[in-house]
């Protein structure tokens, strides 16, 4: 039975378990056509109801005819209920620090499981599947542009890392990458920093991560044009193989916060927020011209 339009929550099998996800179906879906697809994956400690809540995804599903879907991680203990601080629930993004990590939860299993349950509910046009994901999911991102490439068009991270060594995807893809300069949590610079949850790291500099993905799609590591506006910057790297670029912007006064949306974090945590982007529709305009 197909699904109508609006919010809806299913259960896939996972690793031999039950795991949910929502989906919003736009209300002028005809019920045939096929759509596109945007996979948002929420950062540490947030949940798929929390993803659809924020950042404004249902309103654009609804401007663009798309299909927006929110999967959701696991818990650090999953014998326990998930709670933000005392039990996040955390992707594994192949950073190898987690307990999440030290599981070995099968996220790219799950997140194949999600794409093929939804195959059976609602007509996708599986050539513009996309992903994007915010800190911790920004790095689960990454590593479904890297193991799932074969299965989606474009990648959309938003302040987070590649954490997966000597990345090997079976194509490229075309990647828009967004980070604020007052970051705490994910300094531009990188350098030591102190979680959420009171663990202190090291952070690499984000353009480790972005270096990494112009080598994979063949473009040199000097962006071929830079546009700056009102404290937003805008630099493309490529194109490079099968046409594919790197979008990389940074956002001056922007924390740790999904760029043009209501604050999800007490300030002292992630910093400054600012409307100078709505990451949204910029992601969306992004995938869209794909």
């Amino acid at each position: 039975m197909r699904l109508g339009p609006g919010e809806h929550q299913r259960e896939v099998e996972s690793e031999g378990g039950r795991r949910i996800y929502m989906i919003y179906v736009p209300s002028s879906w005809d019920g045939q056509t096929p759509l596109p697809v945007v996979l948002v994956l929420h950062g540490g400690g947030g949940s798929a109801q929390f993803a659809l809540g924020v950042h404004d995804w249902p309103a654009l599903a609804e401007r663009e005819r798309c299909l927006v879907v929110f999967p959701e991680a696991t818990a650090e203990d999953p014998a326990s209920p998930a709670a933000v601080r005392e039990n996040p629930r955390i992707w594994n993004d192949g950073s190898r620090r987690s307990a999440v990590a030290k599981r070995n939860v099968d996220d790219i299993g799950y997140l194949a499981a999600v794409l093929d349950d939804l195959e059976g509910q609602v007509a996708i046009d599986s050539r513009r599947v996309f992903v994007t994901g915010f800190s911790n999911g920004a790095s689960m991102t990454f590593r479904a542009g890297v193991e799932l490439s074969d299965r989606i068009a474009a990648i959309a991270p938003v302040s987070g890392h590649l954490c997966i060594a000597d990345p090997q995807p079976s194509r490229c893809l075309p990647m828009l990458y967004i980070i604020g300069l007052a970051d705490p949590i994910n300094p531009a610079e990188g350098g030591p920093i102190d979680t959420p949850w009171g663990a202190r790291r090291q952070r690499p500099p984000i353009m480790d991560s972005i270096n990494v993905w112009v080598q994979l799609i063949g473009a040199s590591k000097q962006p071929e044009s830079v546009h700056e506006e009102e404290g937003v910057k805008l630099a493309r790297f490529g194109p490079g193989r099968n046409g594919c670029e790197v979008h990389l912007y940074t956002i001056e006064g922007q924390g740790h916060e999904w760029p043009g949306a209501q604050r999800t974090l007490p300030r002292f945590l992630s910093g400054p927020q600012t409307n100078k982007l709505n990451a949204t529709q910029v992601i969306w305009d992004f995938f869209a011209s794909r």
